[in-house]
């Protein structure tokens, strides 16, 4: 026959064991969400990049992309429009770009830039704020997570966003008020144990 006690202390390392596991799970599937979305903004970041080289080759090389247009020009000269000439395809001017194109390009490029300005868009509250808390490696003020989260594309919903973002925080194990109004990582999240 089996003690009384020894079920009962069996019955709770299991109930400990539970609860550790199911903390761990939901840890890890945090953990993939944020990786996830991380691996969202490398491909904007990828695709931005490749948007400012293109634009840089066009501004610093012109005559490349000058004689791509031109070569393109002349085979569908030559191909339709040939009838007329013996030569081949009438004499072209180089192409190079005004400072209002350029100007336009890099308005553009700048304009691309903002609007992909999507770091925080698919995050709740509390996985943005750790990541911007994680960054600066030192407590903030509400105003300050909340500055970095807007300029990271964050959409704040609702009147009384500062409130809002304060109460998130504060009611999430993973933050530790230190002053009014002011923040850090709990050092037991830093080290995994809180989920």
């Amino acid at each position: 026959m089996i003690d009384d006690t020894a079920l009962a202390s069996l019955q709770r390392s299991l109930g400990e064991y539970r609860e550790a596991k199911r903390k761990t799970k939901t840890r890890l599937a945090e953990i993939e969400a944020e990786s996830e979305m991380l691996r969202s903004q490398l491909a904007t970041i990828d695709a931005i990049i490749a948007q400012t080289e293109l634009a840089l080759r066009k501004v610093l090389f012109p005559t490349d992309y000058q004689s791509n247009y031109q070569s393109g020009y002349q085979s569908g000269y030559q191909s339709g429009y040939q009838s007329g000439y013996q030569s081949g395809a009438p004499d072209v001017a180089p192409y190079r770009p005004s400072e209002a194109e350029i100007e336009a390009e890099v308005a553009k490029l700048q304009q691309n830039e903002q609007s992909s300005n999507v770091r925080f868009n698919d995050f709740r509250i509390p996985q943005a704020a750790t990541i911007i808390l994680r960054e600066a490696d030192s407590p903030l003020h509400v105003s300050e997570i909340y500055r970095r989260m807007a300029e990271g594309g964050f959409e704040f919903r609702g009147q009384h966003q500062l409130i809002t973002l304060a109460v998130s925080l504060s009611r999430s194990k993973r933050f530790r008020k230190v002053a009014p109004g002011t923040f850090e990582l709990d050092p037991e999240y830093r080290a995994g144990q809180v989920a």
